[in-house]
Parts: structure tokens; sequence; C-alpha cells
């Protein structure tokens, strides 16, 4: 695998798109009221399946270019009762950041040396632009305490539900779980996704996907500096589909949310990504489902949108 793995073809348990891996290798290491380790901020997606499972959150700082923060979590394991971690080493939801490689290797050692298994999602793997960003914390592990999950949802087609987990020391549990919930998976679309996996063109194909969405991005952050308001700070991924924004002057994320919504844009507020108000003042932006004048003019738009709420936050401390 370009993800610096090599496993067995049985090792490998086909699911309904990424977010069953992940919840089945929540529940094959929890319990009801167990706490999980999260990035923050972190994917709404994976604060769902927390919910629905009645999982604690644990948030630990993200830098925005390094991603989680090895030494935060390390205290958080001397001082709290972590069962798993579940974080997005390559180009976290929403930051984008990605780990470098010295830690990711560290991580993948003090998990080991806490015994308190890893759920690497590594959806976004093929779209890092450094080969680096695309190695797994996956291939640091010699003991099974990593259990690696993604899908082909953000590279081959988005309503694509073939999804995968290699569960390590758990996949009998895992497998156990899916059996019992959901039973098999649809072989038809595993055959035909190992079919276009083993097509000399798919490597290429990615590279091509990568080259067609940098543009988008670097052109997105600079209608950002063009059109947002003064002191806004916006992301610089390496690769991926997402920017994250913090916005000045005390903007609230939801009544710019609405203010979008009513003109038919959409945005994602800050608060979707955490369990608690941190993120009130951030925002999500995706070029991933197309990219044109209409995206365009939508991005000045909301810029525009988020002057006028900082100018009225103005006149009202005034």
């Amino acid at each position: 695998m370009a993800r610096g793995c090599t496993r067995e073809p049985r090792e490998i348990l086909g699911t309904n798109g990424c977010n069953e891996a992940v919840a089945l290798g929540l529940q094959a290491v929890t319990r009801p009221g167990d706490t999980v380790v999260l990035e923050s901020p972190t994917s709404f997606g994976f604060l769902q399946i927390l919910e629905a499972l009645h999982l604690k959150a644990l948030e630990i700082p993200t830098h925005p270019r390094h991603g989680l923060s090895v030494d935060a979590l390390a205290l958080a394991l001397q001082t709290q009762p972590v069962r798993a971690v579940l974080a997005v080493p390559t180009l976290s939801n929403p930051l984008g950041a990605s780990m470098p490689l010295a830690e990711r290797r560290r991580l993948a050692l003090l998990l080991a040396a806490h015994q308190v298994p890893l759920i690497e999602d590594v959806i976004y793997n093929d779209l890092a632009e450094r080969d680096e960003h695309r190695r797994a914390v996956k291939s640091f592990d010699t003991e099974g305490w990593v259990m690696l999950c993604g899908s082909f949802s953000k590279t081959v087609a988005p309503g694509l539900r073939v999804g995968w987990l290699e569960a390590g020391r758990h996949s009998t549990a895992v497998r156990r779980l899916k059996a019992a919930f959901s039973g098999g998976h649809t072989p038809v679309l595993e055959l035909a996704m190992a079919e276009l996996l083993n097509q000399s063109g798919y490597v290429t194909q990615l590279r091509k996907l990568r080259q067609a969405i940098a543009p988008r991005i670097a052109e997105a952050r600079a209608l950002v500096a063009a059109h947002f308001p003064r002191g806004t700070k916006v992301t610089d991924p390496s690769g991926g589909i997402m920017l994250w924004l913090e916005l000045p002057g005390g903007i609230d994320s939801l009544a710019l949310f609405k203010a979008c919504l009513d003109e038919g844009i959409c945005i994602a507020p800050g608060t979707m990504f955490s369990a608690t108000d941190r993120f009130r003042h951030c925002i999500r932006l995706s070029v991933g489902s197309g990219w044109g004048d209409v995206q365009r003019q939508a991005m000045r738009r909301v810029g525009v949108l988020a002057g006028q709420l900082a100018a009225q936050g103005l006149k009202q401390a005034a």
C-alpha cells in the first residue's frame, strides 16, 4: 500500500463506507460511557458517531499545520481514562493538518506503550501532496494497536459506499460486530473496486486529481485575502479540499451561516466541529464539489457578509 503498509487481502474487512469502519473500530474497544480522544477541531461525523455510541469526547489541541499534539495526548493518557484515540493524521477535517513523519512514529510508540488503540482514518491520504504525508501511522505499528480505515469517496466517487478496515489485534472482534449488525458487503462493488485499483492508470488519475485541486485551494485563499475582513486567518494545507478560517472581531459563524443560507450559499460553521463552543468564530470552506464562476462569486459574497457582521459588531460595541 502507498500508505507504507503491506497487508494480506484477508486482513481487510469491507465496510459500508468509512463511517461504518470507524464505528466498528470504536465498538470493538469501548463501552458506553468510555472516553475517546479526538483532534480539536474534529470531524462532525466523528462527533455524531460518538454520540450514537454514548461515548465521551476528549478533545486534544491540534495545530493547523502539524496536526494532533502528541505532547498533549501524552498528558491526557497519564491523567484521563482514555480507551481509544480517533484521528485523521493526514489532511484532518476541518483543519487540513498533516502530522510530520516523526510525530506519526511518536504517536504509534506512545499508544503502544499505553496499550490504547488508535482508529486511524486515512480517507484523505491520497490527496496529500507530499509522499511522507501519505504514510500512515499504522506503518509504525508493530503490535496491532492501530486500526486503519478508509474509503474511496474522496478520490473515486462521492456516493461510492465502499469502505474498508484493517483492525490489527482487534480483527476478530470487529468481524464479529460486522456480521452481527450489517452482514457482508456487496461483492460486486468490491470486485469492481479491486479491478479499478489494479489498473495502471489509477495512480496517474490520483496525481491528476491532486494537480486539479491545488490551484482551487490557491485561488480560494487569494479570494479570502481579497474579500474577507481584515484579520481573517486561513489555513494553507498541503493538499486536500478544505480551508479553515478564523474570523476577526467576534464574528459569529452561526450568524454568518444563516446569512449565507438565506442567499443559497452553504458554509460549515465552526460549532459543528467541536463538542464545545470554542470555534464559534471559525468556518470551514470546501472546494471539492466543483469550482467555477458560481463558486468564486459565492466566496466573494461570504466575505462581504462576514464584513457586514464585523461592522455590526463594531457598532454595537461603540
